[in-house]
């Protein structure tokens, strides 16, 4: 399996399952405990398996982030790679990785190179529509996130409710869910783009 393609099978599958371990960590957090005081379990049982649960979601969520993280980056990679090897764009590998580090340019750079890669493989101009969602879904996810970190912070100070904070994280939650969505279709049209430009390439001896 060509590297771009088995990197955007590692990035969507830890993406994904990044989403699916959220999920469930909210449903933990909503239904468990009740549930298993429903089924007249102990209640210093039923607070150790709610314990347990959590923290082994919260460990899988960490692992899928950083599984995420770098699948994505280095598929990131080598697509820019190949594009460049087809010459067919001129964006460095390394910008495309590095821009997602720098403060400031990291809320714009990165979706101004997907979208020059995407216009560069000849992909049509409306399907970039596409790039845009998912960008400003990311933006919106990661400021929703922020916030409800910051609340549940803060709760320890000053009291917010217990509805205000449910609320946000199913929000978040939510949006994640969508941003996931986005980002798999990004990934995969770009890849197949990529793969049909290569094979045009082969076909005509470049």
């Amino acid at each position: 399996m060509p590297s771009a393609r088995r990197w955007a099978v590692v990035a969507t599958g830890a993406i994904i399952l990044h989403a699916v371990t959220e999920m469930a960590l909210l449903a933990v957090r909503f239904w468990l405990y009740p549930f298993l005081q429903g089924l007249d379990m102990a209640r210093v049982d039923a607070m150790v398996a709610y314990g347990t649960a959590i923290g082994t979601l919260r460990a899988l969520m960490i692992a899928a982030t950083i599984l995420s993280v770098v699948g994505f980056l280095t598929w990131q990679y080598h697509v820019f790679r190949l594009a460049n090897s087809l010459d067919v764009s001129q964006a460095s590998p390394r910008w495309a990785i590095l821009g997602w580090f720098i403060p400031g340019m990291n809320l714009f750079k990165p979706y101004q190179m997907m979208r020059d890669l995407w216009s560069d493989l000849g992909g049509e101009a409306s399907r970039a529509r596409l790039i845009r969602a998912w960008w400003l879904m990311g933006l919106v996810t990661f400021a929703v996130g922020t916030g409800y970190q910051l609340m549940r912070s803060l709760n320890e100070i000053v009291h917010i409710r217990t509805f205000t904070l449910a609320a946000t994280n199913i929000v978040h939650t939510t949006l994640l869910a969508l941003a996931t969505a986005l980002c798999i279709g990004v990934v995969w049209r770009i890849q197949r783009q990529l793969v049909q430009l290569k094979a045009e390439a082969r076909h005509t001896g470049i």
